[in-house]
């Protein structure tokens, strides 16, 4: 063998063995862009006229020159991989008022100014010019280039400041749909061979609860309890700069008069929990859809907020570690919640696309609950493809109290790699007080509270565990803590586990028994019902079979026999 052809046979050998070792360094590497968008967590504007004047609660911004007014903005940036680099980071404000000068985005070194408190005399200085904009021109969003203050995670505020002589509105966060955005465009270097996703070290806390606002029940307004769940969603959020909230449907309940519905969100919600609606997500209810124009206002108030219409399903990332799911047990209004179901096939391609990390799940109606209208098999299926997944959380409403579950598997029954559901349909609409005698507890469920109660869900979800406590509003004293590790920190990516077998058809038996069903009737089915009259079974337990499928031997029964009754069958999934 020459030389020269032995210097190329080494070559050739250590490309191919620096390959399989898994150093890439000698391939060409490409790189994927992402785009995130991160509401402004906090918002306000100074005045020299009234120098000690706080403006943090307004929907809208203010920036003069002359009498000098300042507005400041602080966004939190989270959840950004080891190997995502900020390719751009862009302010965007939308302009209420036109102007031909420009406006100028400083840097504000000091966080921990509050919108509460900010006003000409406390403000934090402002250093230097980052970029400039003009023209401003009224109904537009503004844009300001600030990638070079913004290089990963971390808190940064920004103000914006003008020499000129004109005066400038812009939307607040407080506005809803047009609150201020720091939008990153991210680019991902994906040379390596198998990208893997690295846990963030910081405690994220998410506040949940459904069934808010009600205004008129009986001719009684009720929108003071939903004030006292938004106040203390304020409290936290003021505490904790950072914290987001996921509703669980039902957000406005205006019993009396369906036909303003269109308003209750502005009217009702808006005073009481619209203050953070820059950081909710929320779930879609049965009363969502009551408006003569079914579903329209909501997502038209809840914008980006509420996933895309007609199906309202969306899922969303906490930090690097949780994958969030949003899901609509309206069934009929969106084609269906079973296999072959568009909203089925989303969800199984989400979960499979979102390997290895803690997974939450929301939606209205619940799977398992003792509460008023008991639990409902809509979601069995989701429920089976979560369980494969080894997701950890399920949040719920519809049933107006707090219950807490134990891990369980799509059974109901105890399993260590099992889903934990909570229900907290405690954001303000009133519900029913009965006692345990009433609706006894389900196998596996660990705390219910059954007084009236309002109060929302605390999750603080760290890298590889989550705690949760609930948080009573004013005047009220229950509460149930406790801490569990994610699935994902002990078994790393989910591998799924053989398809249930699915029957042609399940036919609700006399019994109605709580197994999961394969094919979903149009409109939501709740799987207990409560009657006057309830016949204790002597021995309450269930079975279950590997593949799911009922047959006439394994039909299981929970607590008393259920009678339904045919006139509320579809009346709660409506009216509660």
């Amino acid at each position: 063998m020459s030389f020269h052809v032995f210097k190329r046979y080494l070559f050739l050998t250590v490309l191919i063995a620096a390959f399989i070792i898994g150093d890439h360094s000698l391939i060409p590497v490409s790189a994927q862009t992402q785009t995130l968008t991160f509401p402004a967590v906090a918002d306000t504007y100074d005045s020299y006229v009234t120098p000690a004047a706080t403006f943090g609660t307004l929907a809208t911004l203010a920036v003069d020159g002359s009498p000098i007014t300042n507005s400041f903005l602080r966004f939190t940036v989270s959840g950004l991989l080891p190997d995502q680099a900020v390719s751009r980071a862009e302010l965007r404000v939308y302009a209420n008022s036109s102007t031909s000068e420009s406006l100028h985005a400083g840097a504000v070194a000091d966080n921990s100014w509050s919108e509460t408190t900010l006003n000409y005399n406390t403000a934090p200085a402002i250093g230097g010019v980052i970029s400039s904009a003009s023209p401003i021109t009224a109904g537009t969003w503004i844009t300001w280039d600030v990638t070079s203050y913004v290089p990963g995670n971390g808190t940064y505020s920004l103000a914006l400041t003008t020499a000129g002589a004109t005066a400038v509105s812009f939307s607040s966060r407080e506005s809803g749909a047009n609150a201020p955005q720091l939008v990153l465009t991210l680019s991902t270097s994906t040379g390596t061979p198998t990208p893997t996703t690295t846990p963030d070290s910081t405690s994220h806390i998410l506040l949940v609860a459904g069934d808010i606002c009600r205004y008129d029940d009986g001719g009684v307004d009720y929108s003071p309890n939903c004030k006292k769940t938004g106040d203390l969603i304020r409290s936290v959020i003021a505490a904790n700069p950072g914290a987001m909230v996921q509703t669980a449907g039902d957000n406005v309940n205006n019993e009396a008069a369906p036909a303003s519905y269109d308003d209750q969100y502005e009217d009702v919600y808006g005073p009481n929990w619209g203050s953070f609606l820059s950081v909710t997500h929320a779930a879609i209810g049965n009363h969502d859809y009551l408006p003569p124009s079914g579903a329209a206002p909501y997502f038209a108030y809840y914008g980006s907020g509420a996933g895309t219409a007609p199906g309202g399903y969306y899922s969303y990332n906490i930090g690097g570690s949780w994958h969030v799911i949003v899901l609509n047990t309206m069934c009929s209004q969106v084609g269906g919640c079973g296999p072959g179901s568009a909203q089925y096939n989303w969800l199984k391609n989400d979960l499979a696309a979102n390997p290895g990390k803690c997974i939450l799940a929301a939606w209205h109606h619940p799977r398992f609950s003792s509460g008023q209208f008991g639990g409902f098999t809509i979601s069995a299926d989701w429920w089976d493809l979560l369980y494969q997944y080894k997701a950890d959380i399920v949040v719920n409403g519809h049933n107006h109290n707090y219950e807490r579950f134990n891990l369980v598997d799509p059974s109901e029954q105890a399993a260590s790699d099992g889903i934990r559901e909570f229900l907290a349909g405690t954001g303000g609409a009133p519900g029913p007080v009965y006692t345990y005698a009433e609706h006894p507890l389900d196998p596996n469920e660990a705390v219910r509270n059954q007084t009236g109660l309002y109060g929302v869900l605390q999750l603080t979800l760290n890298s590889s565990s989550y705690s949760w406590k609930f948080l009573p509003a004013a005047g009220y004293t229950f509460t149930d803590s406790g801490t569990t590790d994610c699935h994902s920190a002990a078994q790393g990516s989910p591998t799924p586990s053989p398809t249930p077998t699915d029957t042609p058809t399940h036919t609700p038996t006399p019994t109605s028994t709580k197994t999961p069903t394969s094919t979903q009737t149009p409109t939501p089915t709740p799987t207990k019902t409560s009657t006057p009259t309830q016949t204790p079974t002597p021995t309450p337990t269930k079975t279950s079979t590997p593949t799911h499928t009922p047959t006439p031997t394994s039909t299981a029964t929970s607590g008393p026999i259920q009678v339904p009754d045919p006139f509320r069958v579809y009346l709660p999934m409506i009216y509660h």
